[in-house]
């Protein structure tokens, strides 16, 4: 079998990625570092899914990503090959991306991933190394080697007893020999030039046991083992020399130097083991150490909270910190923003609406604002654990309320905390959870949103009393009673989701089991839309609510969409029904939009187009439904998961910010809010180059705005009535065919036609 397995390999399976750059930015969170790399004067640092390097003599950085082609997993292993001016990062589902730092172009290796005789779990990259144009790879089934002077993979070896799929951790050379520190199987080794390394009998074995890593320097042989014990090789034996304190994270040589990374501390010795720095950790700071290098007097660490590290052996007590600008993390739970401005919650719950699932989260809140960058509050300022959603108060926009699904309700002005709301200072109601017993002061609030006079409405799950009202200009908060709707609210509905207010007023959110629940504030009255037969909904757990600028509430369940066309009416009529919407395939064929898919997040644009977050990807609807605009997913874009957990857009920009459960990113989205004159009309780009292909983008409309195209001589070539602040033309005439290079006249008229504007678009074919 091993013979079939190595015959795989001799056939490189590649693609090269795609750059996203010109429509996509990276978001990304360079706080978690993996591992780290050196070459060619730069320190290669990767974060979760992403890579950036810090440029020694300028202090220059630049970001690697999905959005220059990297595949957006999580990383495992990189290394950088100087005389091939290459980058290669490893993946923990075995994916290898080669990144040609002179042409910016990646190069996708899918071999070991799309090795179907391998399980899945067992094809991580744990490292790699550099031999002559040899690329030795330690995976968790074995060794595989790749050629990097011609791009292709040779033998794989399986190293175990009988020729078994072996986990090796890490791989060195020495004296002619590589040597493998593998899992429960010690030290294994064998000649480098030996012709017949898939052969597993030629592999010796020197101890027992797991070995974390294993490193040539000089003329040694280092080992470490499960135990944090450092080894050196004497006679084919291995003597101990260091036994480490804390659990040893790296290992490896650098700039002739042993560098040893543990928990929190780094460890630099010279090449007889003579010790040249110790570094701690920054004051007041926790740190994880991953991985760490040094060159020259600097060291460089890697951590999994605080991102790169610099200090020096010279004053190790000073630390620099190097990672990009940017949030807090990549695993994003909601998202909030406001023209210039975005506010990013960690979260969460899991499905059943358990905070405990696998543990509470301490995570902090992120906080970006356009020119000025991001700004992260930590937990230790927020003391609130499984913050679910940030709400912004639209009249004070420093105002800003988290939702804590365990600590209640937080209230920031300026970033700071200014005042809480729990069970025991408020009218707020405990949750009793037989997961925890003895807490006595467990507010699960969730969706929240303000009215048009000011006031905050939100929910708490799981208990009686699960609406409220907050009087944010007296701080008075008020609960009701929702068992009229919802008789259940501490047993059956585990839990209450989004919440959004109509413009009559009329509250709305969604449950786990209930449905839709309504309230009308202005005669007490709660109602529930439910049920496949009575409100033809797909599912009763409701995951997404807003409303378009039609006042029509778009739902999303996690088994479909529904559209509510007349909301209020449910207070009058206790039988209306949400509907789907049915779209036509290519073939001509009814069908249900996004039928059995689970809707994560809604979001509504200025031209009344709808974004969707799902679990398949991120889906751009026209405003009544009927055409899909963009279905964007990791195969046609840099996402880094089709896992979309929410949607927000710059009114302003017409910016799309898209979190995923493995990162943030935004899409350069035209469709801008409308505005009260033409007087900011815009057309971009302007002029139209040879090789655009886009659209062309005309903003800064005010809403059913009339725009007509008309060439030089006044022949329309296009016309459309804005549904929000921008239109988009595809410099075609009336869709049909291309029109030639010339000045092109945007002739504009409102709708009560009281103000006009004319500009200009220039077309070079």
């Amino acid at each position: 079998m091993k013979y079939i397995l190595t015959l795989f390999f001799l056939c490189p399976i590649f693609v090269f990625a795609q750059d996203f750059s010109d429509n996509w930015e990276d978001l990304f969170s360079y706080n978690q570092i993996q591992d780290l790399a050196y070459g060619n004067g730069k320190v290669f640092a990767a974060a979760q899914n992403a890579v950036f390097t810090y440029q020694r003599n300028s202090g220059e950085v630049e970001k690697i990503s999905s959005i220059n082609g990297l595949s957006g997993e999580n990383i495992s292993s990189i290394h950088y090959s100087s005389g091939y001016n290459l980058l290669i990062v490893g993946y923990e589902n075995g994916l290898i991306d080669i990144y040609d730092s002179n042409e910016k172009k990646v190069l996708k290796v899918i071999d070991i991933f799309e090795k179907q005789t391998i399980p899945p779990p067992e094809k991580r990259i744990n490292h790699f190394y550099e031999y002559n144009d040899r690329l030795l790879i330690s995976t968790d089934f074995g060794i595989s080697e790749y050629n990097l002077a011609n791009r292709e993979f040779g033998d794989t070896y399986f190293i175990g007893d009988g020729g078994s799929r072996l986990k090796v951790n890490q791989i060195t050379v020495y004296q002619n020999f590589i040597y493998a520190a593998t899992e429960e199987n010690g030290i294994k080794f064998a000649g480098i030039n030996n012709p017949n390394l898939i052969d597993f009998n030629v592999w010796q074995t020197i101890s027992s046991g797991t070995f974390l890593g294993v490193v040539s320097l000089a003329n040694s042989l280092y080992a470490v083992d499960e135990n944090n014990n450092l080894q050196r090789l004497q006679q084919n034996s291995l003597i101990s020399e260091i036994q480490f304190e804390q659990s040893v994270r790296d290992l490896r040589v650098s700039d002739d130097r042993l560098v040893v990374g543990l928990v929190n501390r780094v460890r630099v010795y010279d090449q007889v083991l003579n010790p040249v720095a110790s570094v701690g950790k920054p004051s007041g700071v926790n740190v994880n150490y991953t991985s760490a290098l040094i060159f020259l007097d600097e060291i460089f660490i890697g951590d999994n909270q605080a991102g790169l590290l610099k200090t020096t052996t010279t004053n190790p007590f000073n630390f620099n910190y190097l990672s990009p600008d940017g949030p807090l993390r990549n695993d994003v739970f909601d998202l909030e923003s406001i023209p210039n401005e975005l506010w990013v919650t960690y979260g969460d719950y899991d499905l059943f609406f358990n905070p405990y699932n696998p543990g509470l989260k301490s995570f902090g809140v992120s906080h970006f604002l356009e020119n000025i960058g991001w700004s992260n509050i930590p937990y230790s300022q927020l003391n609130a654990r499984s913050i679910a959603k940030a709400t912004i108060n639209p009249n004070q926009t420093d105002q800003v309320f988290l939702s804590s699904f365990f600590d209640g309700l937080i209230e920031l002005q300026n970033e700071e905390v200014v005042a809480r709301y729990d069970a025991l200072n408020s009218s707020f109601e405990s949750v009793e959870d037989p997961n925890a017993p003895s807490v006595i002061n467990d507010v699960r609030v969730n969706g929240a949103a303000f009215d048009r006079e000011g006031n905050l409405w939100g929910n708490a799950s799981r208990v009686e009393k699960g609406l409220f009202k907050l009087d944010v200009e007296n701080n008075q908060l008020q609960t009701f009673d929702v068992t009229s709707a919802v008789p259940d609210p501490i047993g059956d509905n585990l839990g209450f989701t989004e919440l959004v207010i109509d413009s009559g007023n009329n509250i709305f959110f969604g449950s786990y089991s209930s449905g839709i629940v309504g309230y009308n504030p202005s005669t007490n009255t709660f109602v529930t839309v439910q049920g496949e037969e009575v409100g033809n909904l797909p599912d009763n757990y409701v995951t997404a609510l807003t409303f378009d600028n039609n006042n029509q509430l778009w739902v999303g369940t996690l088994r479909g969409l529904r559209v509510l066309f007349n909301p209020a009416g449910v207070f009058t009529d206790p039988n209306l029904q949400t509907n789907e919407i049915i779209i036509r395939d290519d073939d001509g064929v009814a069908q249900e939009l996004l039928a059995e898919i689970s809707i994560l997040a809604i979001t509504v644009d200025g031209n009344n187009n709808k974004w969707v977050a799902t679990n398949a990807g991120a889906f751009y609807l026209s405003a009544n439904g009927q055409e899909t605009i963009y279905q964007f997913t990791k195969s046609n874009s840099p996402l880094p998961s089709n896992t979309i957990t929410d949607i927000s857009i710059d009114e302003n920009s017409g910016k799309v910010y898209i979190g995923t459960d493995k990162g943030l990113l935004a899409f350069n989205g035209t469709a801008t809010s409308s505005q009260e004159t033409l007087e900011n009309v815009r057309a971009f780009p302007n002029p139209v180059r040879p090789n655009y292909s886009g659209m062309v983008t005309i903003d800064g409309l005010m809403e059913n705005a009339n725009v007509k195209i008309t060439d030089i001589e006044g022949n329309l070539v296009y016309e459309e009535v804005s549904q929000g602040g921008s239109i988009q033309w595809d410099t075609r005439a009336f869709g049909k065919h291309k029109v030639a290079s010339g000045v092109y006249m945007v002739l504009i008229t409102s709708a009560d036609q009281l103000e006009t504007k004319v500009t200009k678009i220039m077309v070079i074919r």
